[in-house]
């Protein structure tokens, strides 16, 4: 699968608007760093680069609802 296959369907199975293209590819591309691939033998891409096991633990489901919490200073 490629990058624009993958990033085309992320896309359309969250039914996300195509204005979000840009930081799906990254996601995209991201993922794909960090997965098995047949070009390197045994590793991931970013193991075979950084020789190292890539971190996984951050990562979440594509498309999940999430918050953030923004801190101002002074107000209550």
């Amino acid at each position: 699968m490629t990058i624009v296959e993958m990033a085309r369907s992320m896309l359309k199975g969250k039914g996300l608007p195509n204005s979000l293209w840009a930081e799906v590819v990254n996601t995209t591309t991201y993922i794909l760093n960090r997965s098995p691939t047949k070009a390197v033998q045994n590793k991931t891409p970013y193991e075979a680069w950084h020789k190292r096991k890539p971190v996984v633990d951050h990562l979440k489901v594509f498309g999940c609802v999430a918050y953030s919490f923004d801190e101002v200073e002074g107000e209550v």
